[in-house]
């Protein structure tokens, strides 16, 4: 049975535009490509679907009559052309799935572990992008404009980075890509870690991809954030025991009723004894902040981690931050991951997995010495809102954020006071510091007496 040729038949008889919206030409047989390409001119012209008789008087192609001709006396059987549609695309992904395996098992011997998962998530995104139709059709009866305050509270929620921009934004949407540009040791990773600790504290479920970072440096640095102990203790073991108890609580908020080994732990005081304690003899809370540390993090790998994820937390999942956006790699591109179509891809792709997941998606961008996005300013195009990161100096004790791009909003500058030795960052606003910008004129008009500075990438902050 020639599906595209039943498709094609109860297209022209139908004139329907929802099956045309949803057909490509890759789905069906080479040899019909002359009669879509003849039905695509004719849309592309009048707006609408032609019947055979249309098709015929617009060509004067004769073997392309004979084509429609043949096409319209086809006998075909009494199915929906939804249906019909559904089944071609089932026999394309098929023959392509099929493609794609075989040259995947002529090298699979040469690949890892790792590189074996992510040319399977690469299959499986391919296959997405090749069979991705069109969006859903909403008509206006199935949209309300008038939205309670219990539906606003699921489309949305608070970053908690600032009071300013909750506020004036009413939090980050779901399905927003959202962008933080800064410089080298500006503190984007910080933004990145109190932005989790801050959804785990309201009861949310997030996840942090790092690159550079490994997975337990991410991890001590939202422990210190949510104990509110100084991180350099914590990273040279030592903590006094007013910090242990600190830690041993936020620690023990991650885990169900675990309130008895906060009082066994205030009478032994070992706290390697209550860690353990904690993790072999109680639960882990629903909302859980997990940590993916990957080193060589593929888009597909972060595909398929998000696609587990929301299957595991549902909607408490609601933020993703991947650190950071230029050291993501796309498998099989032969640009790199610094080529600008590679950074403008990767970009694209961050924002459909927002869309896709029903998540939002913030990532970190290397910017130059003048505030512009390194390698590609197209990465900026995908993006909700785009931000700026100063974190001025570190007797400033403040980091500022000036959004360069937002979707439905007014621009927005605003800052919040940071603590560098407990890394957190406090949302309540604070007015921006200006030393740095007479520092920067100063050295400006006398740059033969500047003294010489340590590179941004090597202040301890």
């Amino acid at each position: 049975m020639d599906i595209g040729a039943i498709v094609l038949h109860k297209l022209l008889q139908e004139k329907s535009l929802e099956a045309w919206s949803k057909l490509k030409l890759v789905f069906l047989d080479p040899s019909y490509s002359s009669l879509y390409t003849a039905i695509n001119k004719y849309y592309n012209k009048y707006n609408c679907i032609p019947s055979f008789e249309d098709l015929e008087l617009s060509t004067r192609d004769t073997p392309l009559n004979r084509a429609i001709s043949s096409l319209r006396d086809l006998e075909v059987p009494d199915v929906d052309i939804d249906l019909a549609i559904d089944a071609l695309i089932d026999s394309y992904t098929q023959n392509e799935t099929l493609k794609l395996v075989d040259k995947f098992i002529d090298t699979i011997t040469l690949c890892s572990t790792q590189e074996i998962k992510d040319n399977l998530a690469n299959i499986v995104m391919k296959l997405d992008e090749k069979t991705h139709t069109s969006e859903t059709v909403i008509p206006m009866n199935a949209i309300s404009i008038f939205k309670t305050n219990d539906s606003e509270h699921e489309m949305k929620f608070p970053l908690g980075l600032n009071n300013t921009f909750d506020s004036a934004l009413g939090g980050a949407y779901k399905q927003e890509l959202i962008l933080v540009g800064g410089k080298r040791g500006a503190g984007k990773s910080l933004v990145c870690a109190n932005l989790c600790a801050n959804q785990l504290d309201v009861g949310n479920s997030a996840v942090y991809f790092t690159i550079e970072m490994t997975g337990s440096e991410i991890f001590e640095r939202c422990m210190a954030i949510m104990g509110d102990v100084a991180h350099s203790k914590i990273r040279q073991n030592t903590l006094d025991f007013t910090d242990k108890i600190k830690l041993a609580k936020a620690r023990a908020s991650m885990f169900e009723q675990a309130e008895p080994a906060i009082e066994e732990f205030l009478q032994h005081q070992d706290s390697i004894k209550f860690e353990n304690d904690l993790i072999r003899n109680y639960k882990l809370k629903d909302n859980q902040l997990v940590i993916i540390d990957d080193r060589e993090l593929s888009i597909t790998a972060v595909d398929l981690h998000l696609q587990k994820l929301k299957a595991q937390f549902g909607d408490t999942l609601k933020l993703a931050v991947i650190d950071y956006l230029n050291q993501i790699t796309v498998p099989g591109q032969e640009n790199g991951m610094y080529d600008w179509t590679t950074q403008i891809y990767i970009s694209k792709k961050l924002k459909e997995f927002a869309r896709k997941y029903d998540i939002c998606i913030l990532s970190p961008y290397q910017i130059d010495e003048a505030g512009g996005t390194r390698f590609a300013k197209g990465i900026l195009d995908a993006a909700d809102i785009a931000l700026l990161l100063d974190a001025h100096t570190r007797e400033d004790n403040a980091i500022t954020f000036e959004t360069t791009k937002i979707r439905g909003g007014s621009p927005l500058k605003f800052s919040s006071s940071m603590d560098w030795d407990t890394l957190r960052i406090d949302p309540v606003d604070i007015p921006t510091p200006t030393k740095k910008l007479e520092s920067t004129k100063k050295e400006k008009t006398a740059p033969t007496k500047q003294e010489p500075t340590k590179d941004s990438e090597d202040l301890p902050w």
